[in-house]
């Protein structure tokens, strides 16, 4: 944990403030009900499932930037992807359980390749097919899972539960805390999802 009066170097803040967007991230669907994953609010808004896909297939295009590979199937990247149909996505074709413990794996896959990361590898590497380095793609992903974690929120909040908030995991502790709980909880439920 880092002291209060220690300076981080860009590198140990994008990785913090990353690993804070996606404990609030997981927090956002933790102990959801199974029947509202794939429950669409309006024919024009996306379902959980789909959200948290979308997420996935973006994490797993960083992640391929070392791996050279992708772990989604191209099936998953095109139902996940941006712009898609919302026609498209109204049945989900998909285990929400295979696809949750997928993530799980490319997320801590991808937090240890930043971590090994020297602080001028995030501006020299680029991102294919981008003008973007790896500092940008870093703010970009926060700043994505951020935004769709606030979509899930809101969902939680229509279908199950009024009080649904989030934000939370600002300390190293508190974030390991959470993750601990949430993988505790995922290990325990994970069967009731299809």
């Amino acid at each position: 944990m880092v002291a209060a009066n220690e300076i981080l170097d860009s590198k140990e803040v994008l990785i913090e403030t990353f690993e804070i967007a996606e404990i609030n991230f997981l927090q956002s669907f933790k102990g959801i009900k199974s029947e509202i994953v794939s429950q669409q609010f309006h024919d024009d808004v996306n379902h959980i499932a789909w959200i948290i896909g979308h997420c996935i297939s973006h994490m797993d295009l960083y992640l391929s930037v070392f791996s050279k590979e992708r772990k989604l199937t191209d099936i998953q990247r095109k139902y996940h992807a941006y712009g898609v149909s919302k026609n498209e996505i109204k049945q989900f074709p998909f285990s929400f359980r295979e696809l949750i413990d997928i993530y799980l794996s490319i997320s801590e896959e991808f937090v240890e390749k930043l971590k090994s990361l020297s602080e001028e590898d995030f501006s020299k590497i680029k991102i294919p097919d981008s003008d973007e380095n790896f500092r940008q793609m870093m703010q970009r992903i926060t700043l994505h899972y951020m935004g769709h974690t606030g979509q899930i929120v809101l969902l939680r909040r229509i279908f199950d539960d009024p009080f649904w908030s989030f934000v939370g995991g600002v300390s190293e502790n508190a974030r390991n805390k959470l993750r601990k709980e949430w993988i505790e909880w995922w290990e325990e439920n994970k069967t009731k999802y299809p």
